[in-house]
C-alpha cells in the first residue's frame, strides 16, 4: 500500500479526530510545563535557603554564642579562688574559642549571597588578631599571677571589646542580609505562584476554547462533506441503473452473435476436417513417391558406379594396347636389324668364297627369318593400332554414356530431393491443418462459453440495477443520518426497482461445461456502515480530501 504524507492524513475524518483528541493532551503538557518551571523555582529559592541562609546563620549564631561564653569563662576564671574551678573555667574557655573558630570555618566554606562578601570583608581583616587577643587572655590567665590577671581585664574590656564589637556587627548585619534575603524571596515566591496561577487558567480557557472550536469546525465539515458524498452516490446510482440497461441489451446482442458465431465455427471445422483428410491424402502419395525415388536414385547411382568401372579397365586396356604397340615396335626394330646384319653377312660370306658359302646360307636363312618376323610385327602392329583406336573411340564413347548417365544421376537426385521436400511440406501442412482444426475446435469451445457468459451476464444485469437502487436508498437514508429528517431527498426521480425477467436463451450446443455463478441475494445494509471511518482515508467510500 501507498505510504501516505502527513498532511494527507490530516485530510481525514480519522486524522482530525486524532488531532482534536490530542489537543486536551498538548494543552495538559502545557500546563505541566508551566507548573514544573514555577516549582523548579520554588525548589531553587527552597536549595537557596537550606544551602546558604540557614547553615550561614546558624554558623553566626553559634559563633555569637561562642564569643559570649569565651567572655563569660574567661572573667569566670579569673574570678575563680580555687585552681581546679579556674582550669575548668579555662578548659571551656578554650572549648569556646575552638568553637568559635570551627564555626567561622564553616561559614567560610558556604555559599555566601550577593552583597555578604562585601559586609565579610569589614571584618575579614581583623579577625586574626581577634582570635589573637583569645589566645593571648587564655596564657595570662593560666600563668595564676594577678598582674597578668589585670593585665587580660585591660584586653577584656579593652582591644578585645572592641574587636568584638566589630564581629557583633557583622553577625548583625549578615543576619539582616539575610532576613532582607529571605522577605524578598517570600515575595518572588508569593508572585511566582500567582504567575503560574494565572498561567494555569489562561491555558486552560484558551485550550478549552481551541478544542471547541475545532470539534465544531469537523463537525460542519464532516456533515457537508459527507452530505455532497450522498448526493454524488445517488446520482452515481442512477447512472449505475442506466449502465445496467445498456448492459442488459448489449449482453442479448452478445449471445445471439455468440450463437451465430458458434454455427459457422461449426461448418468451418467441418470444412476443415474434410481439408484435413485430403491433405493427409497427398503427404501419404508424397511419401510413397519419394521413396521409389530413392529406390530409382540407388539404381541410377550404382550404374554409375559401374560405368565409371568399365571406362577404368578400358582405359587400362587401351594404355595396355599402347605397351604392346610399344613392344611390336621393338621387335620391327629387332628384325631390322636382324635383316641388316644377314645381309652383312652374305656379303662377308660372298667375300670369303667357298669358305663362306655354308655360312651365307645361314645368313640367307636368318635373313628371311628376320624378314618374316618383320612382315609379321607390321600385322601384329596394323591390328594393334586398329584395336588400340578401336578402344579409344570405345573409351569416348564410355566417357560420353557415363556424363550423360552421370547427368541422369543428378536429375534422379534432384528429383529426390523435390519428393522429399514435398513430402516434408505436405506433412507440415498436415500438421499446420490438425493445429488449426484444434484451434476452431477451442474457437468453437469459446464460443459456446461466451454464449452462455452472455447470458448470465444479461441475467446478473438485472440484480445489479436491483442493487444500484438499494445504493440510492441508502443514500437517502445516509442524508437522513447526517442531515436530519427535513433534509432528506425527493425519491420521485429515483428509477423503481424493475423485476426483470431473463433473457430468453439462445439455443447453442455446449461443447464443455460452462462455470456459472450463483446469484448473490440482495442484502439490506444500514447507512452507518456505507463510510468505514476508522478505515484509511484513500481506501474509504465517505473520503474527506474535500476539507
Amino acid at each position: 500500500m501507498k505510504k501516505q504524507g502527513l498532511s494527507s492524513w490530516f485530510k481525514g475524518i480519522k486524522g482530525r479526530l486524532l488531532f482534536a483528541a490530542c489537543m486536551p493532551v498538548v494543552g495538559f503538557a502545557v500546563i505541566f510545563g508551566v507548573s514544573f518551571k514555577g516549582l523548579s523555582r520554588f525548589e531553587e529559592m527552597l536549595g537557596t535557603v537550606h544551602v546558604s541562609i540557614v547553615p550561614n546563620l546558624q554558623a553566626i549564631g553559634e559563633m555569637r554564642q561562642a564569643r559570649n561564653k569565651f567572655s563569660f569563662q574567661i572573667l569566670a576564671a579569673m574570678d575563680a579562688e580555687e585552681g581546679k574551678d579556674r582550669e575548668k573555667r579555662l578548659k571551656s574557655t578554650k572549648e569556646a574559642q575552638t568553637e568559635f573558630k570551627e564555626y567561622y570555618d564553616k561559614y567560610l566554606k558556604a555559599p555566601f549571597l550577593p552583597g555578604e562578601d562585601a559586609i565579610h570583608e569589614k571584618v575579614k581583616g581583623q579577625m586574626p588578631e581577634f582570635f589573637a587577643l583569645m589566645d593571648k587572655m587564655i596564657t595570662l590567665v593560666e600563668s595564676t599571677d594577678p598582674a597578668k590577671f589585670k593585665e587580660a581585664r585591660v584586653l577584656l574590656y579593652g582591644r578585645f571589646a572592641e574587636v568584638g564589637g566589630h564581629v557583633r556587627d557583622f553577625n548583625r548585619d549578615v543576619a539582616k542580609l539575610y532576613d532582607e534575603t529571605a522577605h524578598q524571596q517570600a515575595i518572588d515566591a508569593k508572585s511566582t505562584r500567582t504567575e503560574v496561577f494565572n498561567m494555569v487558567i489562561g491555558i486552560t480557557l484558551i485550550a478549552a476554547f481551541a478544542i471547541f472550536a475545532v470539534l465544531c469546525w469537523i463537525a460542519s465539515r464532516v456533515s457537508s462533506s459527507v452530505g455532497a458524498i450522498a448526493d454524488r452516490l445517488m446520482e452515481s446510482g442512477a447512472n449505475v441503473a442506466t449502465s445496467v440497461e445498456q448492459l442488459n441489451e448489449a449482453g442479448n446482442s452478445l449471445s445471439q452473435s455468440s450463437t451465430e458465431a458458434a454455427a459457422s465455427l461449426e461448418e468451418t471445422v467441418a470444412a476443415l476436417e474434410e481439408l484435413t483428410s485430403m491433405v493427409q491424402m497427398n503427404s501419404d502419395n508424397a511419401k510413397q513417391a519419394a521413396a521409389l525415388s530413392v529406390s530409382s536414385r540407388e539404381a541410377a547411382e550404382t550404374g554409375e558406379n559401374e560405368i565409371k568401372t568399365l571406362i577404368t579397365s578400358m582405359t587400362e586396356i587401351s594404355q595396355s594396347s599402347k605397351k604392346i604397340e610399344e613392344i611390336i615396335s621393338v621387335i620391327d626394330d629387332i628384325a631390322f636389324q636382324t635383316n641388316l646384319l644377314a645381309l652383312n653377312a652374305a656379303v662377308e660370306a660372298a667375300r670369303a668364297g667357298e669358305q663362306g658359302k655354308g655360312f651365307a646360307v645361314v645368313a640367307e636363312a636368318v635373313r628371311a627369318l628376320a624378314q618374316r618376323s618383320a612382315s609379321s610385327a607390321k600385322d601384329i602392329s596394323s591390328l594393334i593400332k586398329d584395336s588400340v583406336s578401336q578402344i579409344d573411340r570405345g573409351s569416348e564413347i564410355a566417357d560420353q554414356s557415363g556424363a550423360v548417365l552421370s547427368n541422369i544421376v543428378n536429375s534422379i537426385k534432384k528429383v529426390s530431393d523435390l519428393n522429399n521436400e514435398i513430402a516434408a511440406a505436405s506433412s507440415e501442412q498436415t500438421t499446420g491443418i490438425q493445429q488449426i482444426s484444434k484451434a476452431m475446435n477451442q474457437l468453437d469451445q469459446a464460443s459456446q462459453s461466451n454464449a452462455a457468459s452472455a447470458e448470465e451476464i444479461a441475467a446478473t444485469s438485472g440484480e445489479i440495477s436491483n442493487l444500484a437502487i438499494t445504493a440510492q436508498e441508502l443514500t437517502v437514508e445516509l442524508n437522513t443520518v447526517i442531515m436530519g429528517a427535513n433534509s432528506m431527498p425527493s425519491m420521485e426521480e429515483a428509477p423503481k426497482r424493475s423485476v426483470k425477467t431473463p433473457p430468453k436463451k439462445n439455443v447453442v450446443i455446449p461443447i464443455r461445461k460452462a462455470a456459472t455463478k450463483a446469484a448473490a441475494p440482495a442484502q439490506t445494509q444500514k447507512a452507518s456502515d456505507m463510510i468505514p471511518f476508522e478505515d484509511d482515508a484513500r481506501a474509504k467510500v465517505g473520503s474527506t480530501d474535500g476539507f
